[in-house]
């Protein structure tokens, strides 16, 4: 059977780029008057819904859900090498995990909470939760949930066991980009870290948590160390942060984020937010390549985007949040 290559993957891509919703659909969507209305301008789109369907929260989660995954399931079909899938896909992995230690941990039927998706079945998963070992699942990956047990078992405090699975994601996310040695791949990573290290420091000094706490729940595998991090964040100087860990040192679409840092008017949420923004303008350099695995990774974060943004649009509305605060949330469209 002859292999698949980057340039056929890359003209099925363009085909199925139809399946975006434009942000005139999406203006349309924050205008309507009502349920009735989204429902009929989501018909002939891959997320067409009943007006009545649109009103339960779940029914809306499900179905948002069911067409990101089956995105998965074709990226990972066609993919030369599925590790730049894994890039996007292992966070639902470790999401497991955390979903099977902590039912292990409670006694608790968590298995609502599982979502079938990732570079490693559910199966599988179990197996390694129950008993840190399989032969489906690289010896790291086992070892980390042991340690991350066995911490738990020490402290009695579950909380350990989020911890200890968003921190082995992070060096997981590390091990593929290095393997992958794509330059750009590498950089989302690291962005990825990076950020979620500042995030975590920002949440903790709102709880008036001590250094030594934050420094536990820190990667060691951002940019900065996570003294560093926490330097920059006390004392206000995010500025610092972001010119070492901006992998767009000259983009000056994100001068104005510059700006409020240097203000200190920088939170949690809008550094979230900036993270999406600049890793959705690194991969849009790869809109106009034929080759390599650049698009397909464009494609699964536009994909990833476009199920925040909907997500946020058809909640929001339900709940009758204002069109101007939905709209401030939103993240970029795919091809904007």
């Amino acid at each position: 059977m002859c292999e698949r290559t980057y340039s056929q993957v890359n003209t099925g891509i363009s085909v199925r780029e139809a399946s975006f919703l434009s942000p005139a659909q999406f203006d349309a969507l924050l205008n309507s008057s009502d349920a009735e209305a989204r429902a009929n301008l989501l018909q002939g789109t891959a997320y067409a819904l009943e007006a009545d369907q649109l009103r339960q929260v779940q029914v809306v989660e499900q179905a948002l859900m069911k067409h990101l995954l089956a995105e998965y399931d074709w990226a990972y079909q066609v993919a030369p090498n599925p590790a730049v899938v894994d890039l996007f896909a292992l966070k639902y992995t470790y999401h497991n995990l955390k979903v099977l230690l902590k039912e292990r941990a409670t006694g608790r039927d968590l298995n609502f909470l599982l979502l079938d998706a990732g570079p490693y079945f559910l199966a599988v998963l179990e197996q390694v939760a129950k008993t840190f070992s399989s032969e489906n699942c690289p010896e790291f990956m086992a070892q980390e949930v042991a340690a991350t047990w066995q911490e738990y078992v020490d402290y009695q405090d579950i909380r350990v066991l989020e911890i200890g699975m968003d921190l082995a994601y992070f060096d997981h996310l590390k091990r593929l980009a290095k393997d992958l040695g794509h330059p750009l791949l590498e950089s989302l990573v690291t962005l990825t870290i990076d950020c979620y290290n500042v995030i975590t420091v920002e949440r903790a000094l709102s709880l008036k948590k001590p250094g030594s706490f934050m420094k536990q729940l820190l990667s060691d595998a951002g940019t900065l160390s996570a003294r560093e991090v926490i330097q920059c964040v006390e004392q206000g100087n995010l500025i610092s942060w972001f010119q070492q860990v901006n992998p767009l040192p000259y983009d000056v679409e994100l001068s104005r984020y510059e700006e409020q840092m240097r203000a200190g008017r920088v939170s949690a949420e809008t550094v979230e937010y900036l993270e999406h923004v600049i890793k959705h303008r690194i991969l849009e350099q790869a809109s106009f390549e034929t080759d390599g695995p650049l698009p397909l990774a464009r494609y699964l974060f536009g994909k990833e985007l476009e199920v925040k943004n909907l997500r946020l649009v058809l909640t929001g509305l339900d709940n009758q949040l204002p069109i101007d605060k939905i709209k401030e949330r939103m993240r970029p469209i795919y091809g904007q």
